[in-house]
């Protein structure tokens, strides 16, 4: 009874660091991520060079983002790298724009409500009068640089940022999460460390 005591003991110790984060050596498959109740919706469209999977979905109610690395060696080097990408917010440098040249998925924050996730309107316009032959009568609105032509659920976009804010390197794993608009930066890290304590479950 002594040594399993002990062992226990040594594995909750080795588990968590002496900042109270959640960390391991372990290296997980995507059907570990699924284990948990990780909602599937899809993949990045971005390709991320020492990657073997990035996928994005919802636990517990809110989206998150899971790339797999072969080790955790690439995870702890080209994933931290790709998480820091991902979720780099700058400085407002041209009009909307809070986000890093990298960032693929992006939301509007900042407006009276509070927008679900947009996409840009691309200028994949088939002739000067229309966006694939449906006539608009103010292209230049549409598709000035000023504007960048992207709008939120509930109007023009007033502040571009990365959808996902936090990140937790954990195994072969960036985990990555969108805020909860309650929360503040500590419960959004508080949030990846409870992934992170069930993926050991």
């Amino acid at each position: 009874m002594k040594i399993i005591t002990l062992l226990l003991i040594f594995s909750l110790v080795f588990a968590c660091s002496s900042n109270g984060e959640v960390t391991t050596e372990e290296t997980f498959s995507f059907d570990d991520i699924k284990k948990i109740g990780f909602k599937y919706s899809g993949d990045f469209n971005t390709e991320f060079q020492d990657s073997i999977q990035a996928s994005f979905g919802f636990y517990k109610g809110r989206e998150i983002a899971f790339l797999l690395y072969p080790s955790v060696e690439i995870a702890t080097t080209s994933g931290l790298k790709d998480a820091k990408d991902q979720t780099e917010k700058i400085e407002n440098t041209e009009k909307n724009i809070h986000h890093g040249p990298n960032v693929e998925k992006y939301k509007c924050r900042g407006g009276k409500f509070s927008p679900g996730p947009v996409k840009k309107l691309k200028p994949f316009y088939d002739n000067e009068f229309g966006l694939n032959g449906i006539l608009l009568l103010n292209n230049y609105l549409i598709f000035s640089e000023k504007n960048y032509g992207e709008l939120g659920r509930f109007g023009p976009c007033v502040r571009r940022e990365p959808l996902y804010t936090n990140f937790k390197i954990f195994g072969n794993l960036a985990i990555l999460t969108e805020p909860l608009p309650t929360e503040d930066d500590t419960d959004t890290n508080n949030f990846l460390e409870q992934i992170a304590s069930s993926l050991l479950n």
